[in-house]
């Protein structure tokens, strides 16, 4: 009877997780260029508030965005984690907003 080599084991499982990473990777990349795609947009929008004199501020609009992705989302993420990463990508783009 053969007996299995637990280092083939380990070597299928730590190739296993590198793919994976290697997908979270990919993920983040294409996450980070739609960040800042947003934040270009937002800071279309600060052009047209800083040109009609319009507060870069607007918490009933952050609540819809807030409230629109929590209807959407249909897991694994928590809602509470959702609220964590929109408040701060939304913050993000109240700062570049800021600095026009």
């Amino acid at each position: 009877m053969k007996k299995s080599n637990p280092n083939n084991f380990t070597d299928d499982l730590n190739a296993d997780i590198r793919a994976l990473r290697s997908a979270i990777d990919k993920i983040d990349e294409k996450i980070l260029d739609l960040i800042n795609k947003r934040f270009l947009l937002a800071q279309e929008i600060g052009h047209i508030k800083k040109r009609c004199g319009i507060r870069i501020v607007d918490k009933d609009r952050e609540k819809e965005i807030i409230n629109r992705l929590t209807d959407r989302n249909k897991g694994p993420l928590g809602d509470d984690a959702l609220h964590h990463i929109f408040t701060a990508i939304i913050s993000g783009g109240r700062g570049v907003q800021r600095i026009l």
